[in-house]
């Protein structure tokens, strides 16, 4: 199955990236095809609705951004993984941007599976749920893998890696 990950922190060795690295190297090693993007640093704008992608819906998006590498990636991934640390009770604004992106093709493609990563200083995990829910599993009809939330250091005990690895296991 082809997996893409997205991280949406800027940290690249930070308590996000310890997650999404576990879930990744988890699939990788059930011989999975694995992309894991780091876009917390990446020039992504959010959907400016001009529809110049609704005659196709093909992932082609008049913006000329960091997305251009990602759509690709997207409209092949077969399961998508969201992870994301918490900023003010929300996942990242680059994550919110990719998600918004998806517009260009209404629905992914190919998408039948996904999950969602969230790492958090204190909780708050919420809204960030909410939108990979209403997004993610009912408008793309994917299959719920699960939730990993993270608090503080807990994201680097052995309890909460192999929570992550038992997530990509679903695959």
């Amino acid at each position: 199955m082809n997996v893409l990950i997205l991280n949406g922190s800027p940290r690249p060795n930070g308590s996000t990236a310890v997650l999404a690295n576990a879930f990744a190297g988890e699939a990788a090693a059930r011989g999975h095809q694995v992309h894991l993007v780091q876009i917390g640093n990446k020039d992504i704008r959010g959907c400016k609705n001009c529809d110049a992608c609704r005659s196709t819906l093909n992932g082609s998006c008049v913006q000329k951004d960091d997305m251009q590498q990602i759509l690709p990636l997207m409209r092949k991934c077969e399961a998508l993984v969201l992870a994301s640390p918490i900023y003010y009770y929300s996942m990242t604004g680059q994550m919110h941007c990719a998600i918004e992106r998806i517009y260009s093709f209404e629905r992914l493609p190919k998408l039948k599976k996904a999950a969602l990563l969230l790492t958090a200083g204190g909780g708050g995990f919420t809204a960030a749920k909410q939108t990979y829910q209403d997004a993610i599993i009912r408008h793309m009809g994917a299959k719920d893998l699960g939730i990993v939330t993270a608090v503080g250091s807990q994201c680097r005990t052995p309890a909460k890696l192999a929570e992550v690895r038992e997530l990509a296991k679903k695959i």
